[in-house]
C-alpha cells in the first residue's frame, strides 16, 4: 500500500536533484570569496549544539547536521533535533558522522558506537558498534564499513533485507577519521597512524612525502578521482607520477579537510585560519572575522544548489551566490562611499566616491588616478568626454569640474572663474558638443567656444537652484531635475517646467531613465512618467502597491523587469506592469526587494547625482551604495528560478493527531479536520519560495498558498484523496516534481454504498405507494376542482370588469376620473388632423361650493356634484369627453369648429343654472364658472389644461357663472 499512499517515488526526486545539481554548478561562479554571502547559525538560533561534525543532504532534498547533542534536520526554515529516544533508538545523542543513503535513507552514528539509518519518517537502529564511529561507507556491494575511534576498521557484510552480518576487522590499533571510495571501488582510510588502501579487504599502508604513519586528518575523491589528502603539512593528491602537494604554501598548514566544488574549485579547512578556497593557484581566506563562526574547520558540504556550507566548533556557515555581490575598498576601491557610476566601456566602470576615483574591471577596483596624483577629491558626478572614454568630466565637492585623461586630474572650472558653486552634481555633453553642469546653485552653459550661461530660478523659470540630474531625452531636449520638481530645454533653448503637483506633490527629481517615447524620472514620490507624444503625466507610486515613496535610479534589463534603488534596497519590477499603471489600465504593480540578506553590504543606494547606476552589454547591473558598489547579474536570478524544488511532505495530521503517512493512509469516519505541513527543500532564498496546492477529489484547480507551508480541509465527504503541492523560486516555473499523498476518509455506517442502496431502494417503494395513494385521491377531487375552477373563473372575471371600472370612474358621479380623462385627452391630441374640426378643454368649476357645504351639509354637496354630472353627461353625450377632476371640478373635452367652442360651453352653462335642485335641498340651485382654452394654444394638451385651468381662475374674479376662454397673452406669458 506505501506504492499507493506515496507517489512521490525516489526517481522523481533523483531526477530533480539531478536537474538542480547540472544548473547550480553553473550558477555557482564566484570570483572571490568575498562575494559569497555569508550567512551563519549557532546554537542561539536553534542548533543543540555548536561544534558540526559532519554534514550530508539525502535524496530527498534535507540538510542533515552531525551534533553532539543528535543529529539536526534543516528545511530552511527551521532545524528538527533527533536525539536519543525510542524513536530514533540511537544509544547516544553524540552523532559523528552521516551517510546517505538510497530511498532518502540517512546512516546516522557515533558516540558509544550508535548507529541508527533514518529510512523516510521512521528509524531503525543497528547493532552498536564497539567505540565512536568516526565515518561510514557503503562498498559495490552493499557492505557496512565503520570508521572506529582507537580501534580501526570494522566491515559488516550485507546480508539483505537491511540486515548486516557479524563484524570482520580489516584494521586494527588505529584512530580511523574517515573513509572513502574511489570510483573503481577501492577503499582508503586515514588515520592517525598514516593512510590505508584496502584491496580485497586487505589494508596496506601508502607512502606520502610528508613520512608513511604521519596522521591524516582527512580524505576526499576529486572530480578527476584522484586521492585527495587532508595532514597537518599540507594537502596532496595522489596523480599518476605519485603524491604531489596541492598547494605549496599550504605546507605551512595545518588542514582539517579538503574538498572539491563542482566548479573545480577547491576549499580547505584549517585549525587556525578557518576556511580557505584555491582558485587558479590563488589561496583566498575567509577567517573568523570575515563571518566564519570559529577558526577550526570541522565539516564542508556543497548542496544541489550550490552552496557551501562549513561546519566549526561553533556553528555553521554557508556560502553562496547572493543575487548581488559587492565591489568595495577589499577589492581595490578608494573609499566604499559611492556617489557615481559610469561605464566606460564593454569592461570598465568609472566610480565616483568620497576619498576619489576608481576603476572597476572584471570584478576588482583600483585606482583611477596617477600613484603620484596628490589630492584626491571627494566625487559628485561623471559623464564621458569623448566617446572611447579616454576622458572623463567629473564633478566635485568643492573642486568643481575636473576633467580626468590619463591616470590625472585637471582643473576646468569651479566658482572661482564662472561656476555658481564648486558643487557639481550632475554632467551633460548636448549634440551640439554644449557642456551643460548642474551645481547645487544653478546650471551652466559652456559652449564649444567657452562661453559659459548660467540659469537658476532668479533669471529663468528653474523651479530651484539645487540640481540633482541631467539627462537628454530622445528628442534632444535636456531635462532637469531639481529639489523642488523638473524641467526641459525645448527645441528654441526655453525652459518648460513640468507640474508635478497632481502626483502626489512630487518635488525631488533624483535621477531620469530615457526611451524614445518615455522620460522616467525617479522622485521622491515614487516614479513619474512624461510621455512625449502628448505631454502626459502620470505616476507610478504607492497607489500600485509600491511600499515606499523615494527611488533614486531606474534601469531596464534585457527580461523585460525595471530596477529601482532607493534607500531601503533595490526593487524589481515588471516593466509590462509599469507600462500598464502608467497608463490607466491597472492599479497593481508586482515587485520583489533585494537588500542585505541577498548580498548587499547595504541597502543604502545613493541618488541625488548623477549617473549612480549602471548597466552592461553582459547584463550587468551596478548601483552606487553606502558601501561600495552593488552589483547584479540578471542572469543569475534567471537560473535560479529555473531551479526544479524538491518538497517534501514534513507531516500529515487527521483531528490533530499527527500521523505517519509512511504507515497510514486512512482517517477514521467522522475526521474534520485533514492538515498538511510541506516545505521546498530550497536553501538560496527559503523564506521567498512560493507554494501552490491541489486535493485532488476536492479541488478543480491549484490553490496558491503563498509562503505558507500548511494546507488545512474540513469537512471533507468520505472517499479518497489525493494531495499534491509543489513549489517555485519567485518568478520562477513550478517544479515538475509535485509531492502526492493519497488518502481515503471511511464513511460512518449510513454512508456506506450498500446502506444508501437499501435506503435507497426502501425510499423509492415508499414513494411508489404514497404516489398510487395520492393519484386515487387527485382522481376523487379532479371533478370538484374542475367546478370550482369555473365557478372562481367567472368571479375573477367580473371582479376585474369591476377594479377596470373603478380605476377609471369616479366612485361618487360615475364619470371618468382624472386618470381616465388624461388616456382619453392624449388620443384625442395624437388623432388631431382636420385644422378645422380642433380641441378644446374646458375646466368647469361649481361656484360657492363650499357654502353649499357649510349650509346644508357635505351629504347634499355629493348631492349636488351628482347632479350636476349627469346634467353635463347628458349635454356633453359622450362619457369619454367628460370627467369628474376632483372636487366640484369637471373636466369637458369639445371637439368642433374652434368658433363654436364659446357658444358650447356658455350653453352648458345656462343649462346648469337653469336645473331645479329643490328635490336635494329646498332652495338649492348652483351656477357654474367655466374656463377653456384650444389646443392650437399649445404643444402639449398638460399646457392646454394649464391654460382653461388660468381661465378658469379668470371666470372666478370676474364674478363667476360665466365662461372665459384662454387669451393670446395668457400664452406668451405661460401664465
Amino acid at each position: 500500500m506505501t506504492g499507493i499512499r506515496l507517489l512521490a517515488c525516489c526517481g522523481v526526486q533523483i531526477c530533480s536533484v539531478f536537474l538542480l545539481i547540472i544548473s547550480s554548478s553553473a550558477y555557482a561562479v564566484v570570483e572571490h570569496i568575498s562575494d559569497y554571502f555569508v550567512e551563519t547559525w549557532t546554537s542561539t538560533d536553534g542548533l543543540p549544539h555548536n561544534s558540526i561534525n559532519s554534514i550530508a543532504q539525502t535524496r530527498d532534498g534535507y540538510l542533515w547536521f552531525a551534533t553532539w547533542e543528535g543529529v539536526v534536520r534543516y528545511n530552511g526554515i527551521n532545524f528538527q533535533v533527533f536525539d536519543r529516544n525510542p524513536q530514533t533508538g540511537m544509544v547516544d545523542s553524540g552523532t559523528r558522522t552521516l551517510l546517505p543513503m538510497d530511498n532518502n535513507g540517512l546512516l546516522v552514528a557515533g558516540a558509544r558506537g550508535s548507529i541508527t539509518h533514518r529510512q523516510s519518517y521512521g528509524w531503525q537502529s543497528f547493532r552498536s558498534a564497539p567505540s565512536l564511529v568516526n565515518g561510514a561507507l557503503i562498498d559495490d556491494a552493499q557492505n557496512l564499513w565503520l570508521a572506529i575511534e582507537g580501534l580501526g576498521v570494522v566491515v559488516r557484510p550485507y546480508l539483505g533485507n537491511n540486515l548486516y552480518g557479524p563484524d570482520r576487522w580489516l584494521l586494527t590499533d588505529a584512530s580511523v577519521y574517515r573513509l572513502v571510495k574511489n570510483q573503481h571501488g577501492v577503499i582508503f582510510a586515514a588515520t592517525d597512524k598514516g593512510l590505508y588502501r584496502f584491496n580485497d579487504w586487505q589494508a596496506s599502508a601508502m607512502e606520502l612525502p610528508i613520512g608513511r604513519y604521519e596522521r591524516i586528518n582527512y580524505i576526499s575523491i576529486s572530480l578527476n578521482q584522484e586521492l585527495v589528502v587532508a595532514t597537518d603539512q599540507g594537502v596532496w593528491i595522489n596523480t599518476e607520477e605519485g603524491f604531489q602537494s596541492l598547494f605549496v604554501p599550504l605546507e605551512k598548514e595545518v588542514v582539517t579537510l579538503a574538498e572539491q566544488d563542482r566548479a573545480g574549485n577547491w576549499w580547505i579547512g584549517t585549525v587556525n585560519r578557518g576556511i580557505a578556497r584555491l582558485k587558479n593557484q590563488q589561496l583566498q581566506f575567509l577567517e573568523p572575522s570575515r563571518g566564519l563562526p570559529y577558526s577550526r574547520v570541522l565539516s564542508w558540504y556543497q548542496d544541489i544548489e550550490g552552496s557551501v556550507w562549513v561546519g566549526t566548533n561553533a556553528g555553521i556557515m554557508r556560502l553562496r551566490d547572493a543575487p548581488f555581490i559587492n565591489i568595495n575598498s577589499d577589492k581595490g576601491l578608494v573609499g566604499d562611499y559611492v556617489r557615481t557610476l559610469l561605464p566606460l566601456d564593454d569592461r570598465r566602470v568609472m566610480v565616483g566616491t568620497s576619498r576619489g576615483l576608481s576603476i572597476i574591471e572584471e570584478g576588482l577596483a583600483h585606482s583611477a588616478l596617477m600613484p603620484q596624483v596628490g589630492a584626491r577629491p571627494s566625487i559628485l558626478s561623471l559623464a564621458k568626454a569623448d566617446q572611447q572614454g579616454e576622458k572623463v568630466w567629473v564633478g566635485t565637492v568643492q573642486k568643481g569640474l575636473l576633467l580626468w585623461q590619463n591616470g590625472q586630474l585637471r582643473p576646468v572650472l569651479d566658482e572661482n572663474n564662472g561656476l555658481p558653486s564648486s558643487e557639481v552634481r550632475a554632467i551633460v555633453t548636448d549634440p551640439q558638443d554644449n557642456l551643460w553642469i548642474g551645481t547645487s546653485n544653478g546650471i551652466v552653459k559652456r559652449t564649444p567656444q567657452g562661453v559659459l550661461t548660467t540659469y537658476n530660478k532668479d533669471n529663468s523659470p528653474l523651479p530651484d537652484d539645487y540640481i540633482m540630474a541631467l539627462a537628454l531625452d530622445s528628442e534632444g531636449k535636456l531635462w532637469v531635475g531639481s529639489a523642488v520638481g523638473v524641467a526641459y530645454f525645448d527645441a528654441q533653448g526655453k525652459i518648460r517646467p513640468v507640474d508635478l503637483t497632481k502626483q502626489e506633490q512630487a518635488q525631488y527629481v533624483f535621477g531620469f531613465y530615457m526611451e524614445s517615447d518615455y522620460v522616467w524620472m525617479a522622485t521622491d514620490r515614487g516614479i513619474v512618467r512624461y510621455r512625449l507624444s502628448d505631454a502626459s503625466v502620470s505616476l507610478v507610486g504607492r497607489a500600485a502597491g509600491l511600499p515606499i515613496d523615494k527611488f533614486f535610479q531606474m534601469l531596464r534589463d534585457s527580461e523585460g523587469h525595471v530596477w529601482l534603488s532607493s534607500n531601503r534596497g533595490v526593487w524589481k519590477l515588471n516593466y509590462d506592469q509599469m507600462l500598464a499603471v502608467a497608463d490607466g489600465m491597472s492599479t497593481q504593480l508586482e515587485f520583489e526587494h533585494f537588500d542585505e540578506g541577498d548580498g548587499m553590504a547595504t541597502s543604502q543606494a545613493n541618488g541625488g547625482t548623477n549617473p549612480a547606476s549602471a548597466s552592461l552589454p553582459n547584463g550587468e547591473l551596478l548601483f552606487a551604495t553606502a558601501k561600495g558598489v552593488a552589483s547584479i547579474k540578471v542572469q543569475r536570478l534567471q537560473q535560479l528560478s529555473e531551479l526544479r524544488l524538491p518538497v517534501v511532505l514534513e507531516s500529515v495530521s487527521f483531528d490533530s493527531e499527527i500521523i505517519n503517512p509512511d504507515q497510514q493512509y486512512i482517517a477514521a469516519a467522522g475526521t474534520n479536520r485533514v492538515s498538511f505541513g510541506y516545505v521546498g527543500l530550497g536553501f538560496v532564498m527559503s523564506e521567498r519560495l512560493q507554494y501552490r496546492t491541489k486535493l485532488e477529489g476536492f479541488d478543480r484547480d491549484w490553490s496558491y498558498r503563498g509562503h505558507s507551508t500548511q494546507a488545512e480541509y474540513t469537512n471533507l465527504a468520505p472517499g479518497k484523496y489525493r494531495f499534491f503541492v509543489s513549489a517555485r523560486y519567485p518568478y520562477g516555473e513550478w517544479n515538475d516534481a509535485t509531492f502526492s499523498y493519497v488518502f481515503i476518509i471511511e464513511p460512518h455506517w449510513w454512508q456506506r454504498k450498500e446502506v444508501i442502496v437499501m435506503a435507497g431502494m426502501l425510499f423509492l417503494a415508499l414513494a411508489v405507494s404514497l404516489v398510487m395513494w395520492r393519484i386515487r385521491i387527485l382522481k376523487r377531487r379532479e371533478l370538484y376542482l374542475v367546478e370550482q375552477v369555473a365557478l372562481q373563473t367567472q368571479k375573477l372575471r367580473l371582479q376585474a370588469e369591476k377594479f377596470e371600472r373603478l380605476s377609471k370612474e369616479d366612485d361618487l358621479t360615475g364619470l371618468a376620473n382624472r386618470r381616465a380623462f388624461d388616456m382619453y385627452l392624449k388620443q384625442a391630441f395624437s388623432r388631431l388632423q382636420n385644422p378645422d374640426q380642433q380641441v378644446s378643454i374646458a375646466v368647469l368649476d361649481i361656484d360657492h361650493f363650499k357654502q353649499i357645504n357649510d349650509r346644508y351639509s357635505h351629504i347634499i354637496g355629493d348631492q349636488a356634484i351628482v347632479a350636476v354630472s349627469q346634467e353635463l353627461l347628458g349635454y356633453v353625450g359622450d362619457k369619454t369627453r367628460v370627467a369628474r377632476w376632483g372636487g366640484e371640478e369637471f373636466t369637458i373635452l369639445y371637439v368642433g369648429d374652434p368658433k363654436q367652442a364659446w357658444g358650447y360651453f356658455e350653453k352648458l352653462r345656462c343649462k346648469i343654472e337653469q336645473v331645479d335642485l329643490s328635490a336635494v335641498a329646498p332652495g338649492l340651485n348652483v351656477t357654474v364658472s367655466i374656463g377653456f382654452a384650444d389646443a392650437q394654444q399649445a404643444e402639449s394638451y398638460e399646457t392646454v389644461l394649464k391654460l382653461a385651468d388660468h381661465a378658469l381662475l379668470t371666470a372666478k374674479k370676474l364674478g363667476r357663472n360665466r365662461v372665459v376662454k384662454s387669451e393670446e397673452w395668457q400664452v406668451k406669458s405661460g401664465k
